[in-house]
Protein backbone atom coordinates (compact mmCIF):
# COMPACT_ATOMS: atom_id res chain seq x y z
CA UNK A 1 0.00 0.00 0.00
CA UNK A 2 1.66 3.50 -1.08
CA UNK A 3 1.85 5.79 1.30
CA UNK A 4 -0.58 8.16 2.57
CA UNK A 5 -0.25 12.24 1.41
CA UNK A 6 -1.73 15.69 0.14
CA UNK A 7 -1.55 16.60 -3.28
CA UNK A 8 -0.71 19.54 -4.06
CA UNK A 9 -4.12 21.21 -4.15
CA UNK A 10 -4.86 20.12 -0.86
CA UNK A 11 -1.64 21.27 0.42
CA UNK A 12 -2.00 24.70 -1.05
CA UNK A 13 -5.34 24.87 0.50
CA UNK A 14 -4.26 23.59 3.67
CA UNK A 15 -1.40 26.66 3.32
CA UNK A 16 -4.12 29.46 2.69
CA UNK A 17 -6.29 28.34 5.59
CA UNK A 18 -3.48 28.84 7.51
CA UNK A 19 -2.38 31.90 6.28
CA UNK A 20 -5.94 33.62 6.21
CA UNK A 21 -6.55 32.52 10.45
CA UNK A 22 -2.86 34.21 11.12
CA UNK A 23 -3.73 37.35 9.04
CA UNK A 24 -7.41 38.00 10.23
CA UNK A 25 -5.97 37.64 13.89
CA UNK A 26 -8.65 34.49 13.94
CA UNK A 27 -4.71 32.95 15.68
CA UNK A 28 -1.44 34.28 16.63
CA UNK A 29 1.60 32.26 15.06
CA UNK A 30 0.68 28.67 14.07
CA UNK A 31 2.42 25.47 13.79
CA UNK A 32 0.08 22.97 12.02
CA UNK A 33 1.75 19.38 11.12
CA UNK A 34 0.48 15.86 10.26
CA UNK A 35 2.26 12.64 10.35
CA UNK A 36 1.69 8.73 9.93
CA UNK A 37 3.19 6.03 10.96
CA UNK A 38 5.74 6.38 8.32
CA UNK A 39 6.56 9.83 8.81
CA UNK A 40 5.43 13.37 8.52
CA UNK A 41 3.01 14.28 5.43
CA UNK A 42 2.39 18.22 6.18
CA UNK A 43 4.13 20.56 8.16
CA UNK A 44 3.60 24.34 7.83
CA UNK A 45 4.32 27.30 9.87
CA UNK A 46 2.25 30.80 9.38
CA UNK A 47 2.74 34.28 11.10
CA UNK A 48 5.28 35.86 13.64
CA UNK A 49 5.73 34.94 16.81
CA UNK A 50 4.11 38.26 17.75
CA UNK A 51 0.65 39.73 16.56
CA UNK A 52 2.16 42.85 14.29
CA UNK A 53 5.49 42.89 15.18
CA UNK A 54 7.33 41.83 11.77
CA UNK A 55 10.19 42.37 14.03
CA UNK A 56 9.89 39.93 16.46
CA UNK A 57 10.46 37.54 13.03
CA UNK A 58 8.44 34.67 11.33
CA UNK A 59 8.24 31.37 12.78
CA UNK A 60 9.63 27.98 12.23
CA UNK A 61 9.22 24.70 12.70
CA UNK A 62 11.76 24.91 15.33
CA UNK A 63 9.71 27.56 17.44
CA UNK A 64 8.74 26.38 20.73
CA UNK A 65 5.33 26.08 22.85
CA UNK A 66 4.19 26.14 26.30
CA UNK A 67 2.64 22.67 26.03
CA UNK A 68 0.58 23.13 28.78
CA UNK A 69 -1.14 20.08 28.92
CA UNK A 70 -0.10 18.25 25.79
CA UNK A 71 2.13 17.83 29.26
CA UNK A 72 0.04 15.13 30.62
CA UNK A 73 0.57 12.68 27.51
CA UNK A 74 4.14 12.24 28.11
CA UNK A 75 3.42 12.06 31.98
CA UNK A 76 0.97 9.49 31.03
CA UNK A 77 3.79 7.46 29.03
CA UNK A 78 6.13 7.55 32.31
CA UNK A 79 3.60 6.11 34.31
CA UNK A 80 2.80 3.35 31.74
CA UNK A 81 6.72 2.48 31.48
CA UNK A 82 6.59 2.24 35.41
CA UNK A 83 3.69 -0.19 34.82
CA UNK A 84 5.18 -1.96 32.31
CA UNK A 85 8.47 -2.35 34.32
CA UNK A 86 5.92 -3.68 37.09
CA UNK A 87 7.13 -1.31 39.95
CA UNK A 88 3.28 0.12 40.05
CA UNK A 89 -0.32 -1.13 39.05
CA UNK A 90 -3.64 0.95 38.35
CA UNK A 91 -4.75 -0.80 41.11
CA UNK A 92 -1.86 0.55 43.83
CA UNK A 93 -3.39 3.32 46.33
CA UNK A 94 -1.49 6.20 45.38
CA UNK A 95 -0.69 7.03 49.11
CA UNK A 96 1.71 4.14 49.44
CA UNK A 97 3.91 6.15 47.26
CA UNK A 98 2.65 9.52 47.88
CA UNK A 99 1.39 10.01 51.42
CA UNK A 100 0.31 13.78 50.62
CA UNK A 101 -3.00 11.77 49.24
CA UNK A 102 -3.94 9.72 52.03
CA UNK A 103 -7.27 11.17 53.56
CA UNK A 104 -8.72 13.49 51.17
CA UNK A 105 -11.94 15.02 51.60
CA UNK A 106 -15.01 14.91 49.35
CA UNK A 107 -16.33 18.90 49.12
CA UNK A 108 -19.82 19.44 49.99
CA UNK A 109 -20.31 23.47 50.04
CA UNK A 110 -18.30 26.07 48.00
CA UNK A 111 -18.69 30.45 48.76
CA UNK A 112 -19.81 32.36 45.87
CA UNK A 113 -16.45 32.36 43.59
CA UNK A 114 -16.74 28.38 44.13
CA UNK A 115 -14.41 28.00 46.40
CA UNK A 116 -14.67 24.88 48.60
CA UNK A 117 -15.51 25.57 52.34
CA UNK A 118 -17.09 22.24 53.32
CA UNK A 119 -15.70 19.05 52.96
CA UNK A 120 -16.50 15.10 54.68
CA UNK A 121 -13.78 12.81 54.87
CA UNK A 122 -13.47 10.42 51.53
CA UNK A 123 -15.01 6.89 51.67
CA UNK A 124 -12.31 5.66 48.82
CA UNK A 125 -8.76 5.54 48.61
CA UNK A 126 -7.48 7.22 45.16
CA UNK A 127 -5.76 4.54 43.00
CA UNK A 128 -2.81 5.57 40.71
CA UNK A 129 -5.12 4.81 37.51
CA UNK A 130 -7.84 7.14 38.32
CA UNK A 131 -4.69 10.15 38.38
CA UNK A 132 -4.63 9.20 34.84
CA UNK A 133 -7.90 8.93 33.51
CA UNK A 134 -9.07 12.04 35.97
CA UNK A 135 -11.46 10.38 38.07
CA UNK A 136 -9.98 10.59 41.11
CA UNK A 137 -11.71 13.63 42.54
CA UNK A 138 -8.76 16.25 41.86
CA UNK A 139 -10.63 18.94 39.65
CA UNK A 140 -9.03 22.49 38.43
CA UNK A 141 -12.24 24.26 39.09
CA UNK A 142 -12.69 24.07 42.62
CA UNK A 143 -9.30 25.47 43.08
CA UNK A 144 -9.77 28.69 40.71
CA UNK A 145 -9.60 32.28 42.47
CA UNK A 146 -11.47 34.98 40.71
CA UNK A 147 -8.26 37.19 41.96
CA UNK A 148 -5.54 34.94 39.80
CA UNK A 149 -5.05 36.00 35.88
CA UNK A 150 -7.50 33.62 34.11
CA UNK A 151 -8.94 31.48 36.88
CA UNK A 152 -5.52 30.02 37.00
CA UNK A 153 -4.92 27.93 40.01
CA UNK A 154 -2.90 28.87 42.51
CA UNK A 155 -1.08 25.76 42.57
CA UNK A 156 0.23 26.56 39.10
CA UNK A 157 0.52 30.34 39.28
CA UNK A 158 3.03 29.80 42.42
CA UNK A 159 6.59 30.39 42.34
CA UNK A 160 8.30 27.30 43.87
CA UNK A 161 12.07 28.72 43.71
CA UNK A 162 12.38 28.28 47.50
CA UNK A 163 9.63 24.98 48.15
CA UNK A 164 9.27 21.70 46.94
CA UNK A 165 5.97 19.83 46.27
CA UNK A 166 5.06 19.94 49.76
CA UNK A 167 3.99 23.68 49.32
CA UNK A 168 1.88 22.07 46.26
CA UNK A 169 0.12 19.81 48.38
CA UNK A 170 -0.13 22.44 50.89
CA UNK A 171 -1.67 25.07 48.37
CA UNK A 172 -4.16 22.30 47.34
CA UNK A 173 -5.27 21.12 51.06
CA UNK A 174 -5.39 24.33 52.41
CA UNK A 175 -7.31 24.49 55.73
CA UNK A 176 -8.88 21.10 55.25
CA UNK A 177 -6.83 18.03 56.22
CA UNK A 178 -6.61 16.22 53.58
CA UNK A 179 -6.95 17.34 49.74
CA UNK A 180 -10.39 18.61 48.76
CA UNK A 181 -12.18 16.39 45.72
CA UNK A 182 -15.37 16.90 43.42
CA UNK A 183 -16.55 13.35 44.11
CA UNK A 184 -15.71 10.22 45.71
CA UNK A 185 -12.97 9.11 43.73
CA UNK A 186 -13.74 6.42 40.93
CA UNK A 187 -16.89 7.86 40.29
CA UNK A 188 -17.21 10.70 37.99
CA UNK A 189 -14.58 12.30 36.00
CA UNK A 190 -13.13 15.96 36.47
CA UNK A 191 -10.24 17.79 34.78
CA UNK A 192 -7.62 18.21 36.94
CA UNK A 193 -4.30 17.67 39.09
CA UNK A 194 -4.26 14.30 38.76
CA UNK A 195 -1.50 13.97 35.82
CA UNK A 196 0.51 16.28 38.18
CA UNK A 197 0.39 13.82 40.78
CA UNK A 198 1.04 10.93 38.95
CA UNK A 199 4.48 12.81 37.89
CA UNK A 200 5.48 13.00 41.55
CA UNK A 201 4.81 9.08 42.02
CA UNK A 202 7.35 9.06 38.80
CA UNK A 203 10.02 11.05 40.67
CA UNK A 204 9.19 8.99 43.87
CA UNK A 205 9.81 5.49 41.98
CA UNK A 206 12.22 6.29 40.00
CA UNK A 207 14.66 8.50 42.13
CA UNK A 208 15.04 11.34 39.15
CA UNK A 209 13.48 14.14 38.90
CA UNK A 210 10.60 14.19 36.21
CA UNK A 211 13.08 16.41 33.60
CA UNK A 212 15.73 13.75 34.29
CA UNK A 213 13.13 10.95 33.94
CA UNK A 214 11.54 12.56 30.36
CA UNK A 215 15.08 12.94 28.92
CA UNK A 216 16.46 9.45 30.00
CA UNK A 217 13.22 7.24 28.81
CA UNK A 218 11.66 9.43 26.65
CA UNK A 219 13.09 12.26 25.10
CA UNK A 220 16.89 10.95 24.30
CA UNK A 221 15.56 7.90 23.05
CA UNK A 222 13.45 9.42 20.08
CA UNK A 223 15.81 11.96 19.01
CA UNK A 224 13.60 15.01 20.90
CA UNK A 225 15.88 17.91 21.62
CA UNK A 226 13.83 21.06 22.18
CA UNK A 227 11.27 19.65 25.39
CA UNK A 228 11.93 19.98 28.55
CA UNK A 229 10.93 21.99 32.09
CA UNK A 230 13.79 24.19 31.93
CA UNK A 231 13.03 27.43 29.69
CA UNK A 232 16.97 27.76 28.64
CA UNK A 233 17.98 30.70 27.10
CA UNK A 234 17.85 29.02 23.53
CA UNK A 235 15.11 27.48 24.14
CA UNK A 236 13.26 30.86 25.31
CA UNK A 237 14.87 32.63 21.86
CA UNK A 238 12.32 29.77 19.63
CA UNK A 239 9.37 30.82 22.25
CA UNK A 240 6.44 32.06 21.16
CA UNK A 241 4.97 34.18 23.54
CA UNK A 242 1.32 33.84 25.32
CA UNK A 243 -1.42 35.71 23.55
CA UNK A 244 -5.07 36.28 24.30
CA UNK A 245 -7.77 37.28 22.54
CA UNK A 246 -9.75 40.37 23.14
CA UNK A 247 -13.30 40.98 23.53
CA UNK A 248 -13.41 41.06 19.86
CA UNK A 249 -11.86 37.23 19.64
CA UNK A 250 -8.77 39.10 18.29
CA UNK A 251 -5.85 37.65 19.03
CA UNK A 252 -3.37 40.06 20.40
CA UNK A 253 -0.24 40.04 23.00
CA UNK A 254 -1.12 39.29 26.34
CA UNK A 255 -0.99 41.98 28.16
CA UNK A 256 -0.95 40.87 32.03
CA UNK A 257 1.69 38.67 33.73
CA UNK A 258 2.63 35.61 33.12
CA UNK A 259 0.49 32.85 34.72
CA UNK A 260 3.29 30.65 35.44
CA UNK A 261 7.19 31.00 36.69
CA UNK A 262 9.37 30.94 33.39
CA UNK A 263 12.21 31.04 35.24
CA UNK A 264 14.83 27.98 34.45
CA UNK A 265 16.61 28.49 38.04
CA UNK A 266 12.82 28.46 39.79
CA UNK A 267 11.80 24.91 38.43
CA UNK A 268 12.20 23.03 41.75
CA UNK A 269 8.22 21.42 41.43
CA UNK A 270 8.04 19.98 37.91
CA UNK A 271 4.47 19.70 37.01
CA UNK A 272 3.88 16.71 34.98
CA UNK A 273 0.31 18.72 33.95
CA UNK A 274 1.26 21.69 32.74
CA UNK A 275 4.90 22.36 32.63
CA UNK A 276 6.74 21.15 29.72
CA UNK A 277 7.93 23.13 26.93
CA UNK A 278 9.01 21.66 23.28
CA UNK A 279 8.23 22.48 18.99
CA UNK A 280 5.21 21.05 18.07
CA UNK A 281 7.49 18.90 15.27
CA UNK A 282 9.26 16.90 18.07
CA UNK A 283 5.78 16.32 19.87
CA UNK A 284 4.62 14.60 16.57
CA UNK A 285 7.74 12.49 16.37
CA UNK A 286 6.68 10.93 19.75
CA UNK A 287 3.09 10.35 18.20
CA UNK A 288 4.26 8.79 15.13
CA UNK A 289 6.50 6.32 17.77
CA UNK A 290 2.91 6.18 19.50
CA UNK A 291 1.82 5.08 16.24
CA UNK A 292 4.89 3.02 15.56
CA UNK A 293 3.79 0.49 18.13
CA UNK A 294 0.61 0.54 17.80
CA UNK A 295 -1.86 -1.94 16.30
CA UNK A 296 -1.36 -2.54 12.35
CA UNK A 297 2.07 -0.42 12.82
CA UNK A 298 3.42 -2.69 15.75
CA UNK A 299 6.86 -3.50 15.13
CA UNK A 300 7.99 -0.76 12.95
CA UNK A 301 8.78 0.90 16.00
CA UNK A 302 12.70 0.99 16.92
CA UNK A 303 13.94 0.68 20.51
CA UNK A 304 9.88 1.09 21.30
CA UNK A 305 9.47 3.17 24.52
CA UNK A 306 6.32 1.01 25.52
CA UNK A 307 4.72 -2.08 24.93
CA UNK A 308 2.37 -2.72 22.58
CA UNK A 309 -0.20 -3.98 25.09
CA UNK A 310 0.37 -0.05 27.24
CA UNK A 311 -0.48 2.21 24.44
CA UNK A 312 -3.19 -0.43 22.84
CA UNK A 313 -4.80 0.81 26.75
CA UNK A 314 -4.31 4.31 26.10
CA UNK A 315 -7.24 3.70 23.64
CA UNK A 316 -9.80 1.93 25.88
CA UNK A 317 -12.38 3.53 27.56
CA UNK A 318 -11.79 3.36 30.95
CA UNK A 319 -13.99 6.30 32.85
CA UNK A 320 -17.43 4.74 34.92
CA UNK A 321 -20.59 5.62 32.90
CA UNK A 322 -21.24 9.02 35.05
CA UNK A 323 -18.08 10.24 33.89
CA UNK A 324 -18.00 9.44 30.72
CA UNK A 325 -21.19 11.55 30.82
CA UNK A 326 -19.84 14.50 32.65
CA UNK A 327 -16.90 14.35 29.75
CA UNK A 328 -19.29 14.41 26.90
CA UNK A 329 -21.72 17.32 28.33
CA UNK A 330 -17.98 19.77 29.13
CA UNK A 331 -17.12 18.80 25.23
CA UNK A 332 -17.63 21.17 22.55
CA UNK A 333 -20.69 20.60 20.13
CA UNK A 334 -18.33 21.36 17.54
CA UNK A 335 -16.17 18.61 18.36
CA UNK A 336 -18.15 16.57 16.72
CA UNK A 337 -18.14 13.59 19.29
CA UNK A 338 -20.47 10.76 18.11
CA UNK A 339 -23.49 10.89 20.63
CA UNK A 340 -23.13 8.21 23.03
CA UNK A 341 -19.89 7.31 22.45
CA UNK A 342 -17.32 6.40 25.28
CA UNK A 343 -14.29 8.19 26.24
CA UNK A 344 -11.22 7.35 25.09
CA UNK A 345 -8.59 9.31 27.18
CA UNK A 346 -5.22 8.27 26.68
CA UNK A 347 -5.30 5.76 30.13
CA UNK A 348 -4.67 2.39 30.70
CA UNK A 349 -6.67 1.59 33.22
CA UNK A 350 -9.88 -0.15 33.26
CA UNK A 351 -13.20 0.51 34.33
CA UNK A 352 -13.61 1.04 38.28
CA UNK A 353 -16.99 1.30 40.02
Amino acid sequence: MAPLSFSAAQTDSFNKILSNAVSSKTTGAVFFGVTTADGPIYLHTAGTKVPDEPESGVIDQDAVFWLCSQTKLITTIAALQLIDQGKITVDTPVETVLPELANPVVVTACDDEGRPTKAVPAQRKIIFGQLLNHSSGLDYSIYKSTSLPNQMSKAYSHSYKDEDVSAFFNILKGSFSGLPLKFEPGTDYAYGFGTDCAGFVVERLSGKSLEQYFQDHIFSPLGITSASFYLTPPLKDRLIPLLQRNESGIVQKWKGPFVFDQDPAHVRVHLGGVGLYSSQKDYLTLLRHLLQIKGAFSGTATNPILSRASVDSMFTPTLPPAGATTLFGLADPDLGVPAGARTIWPRALREHR
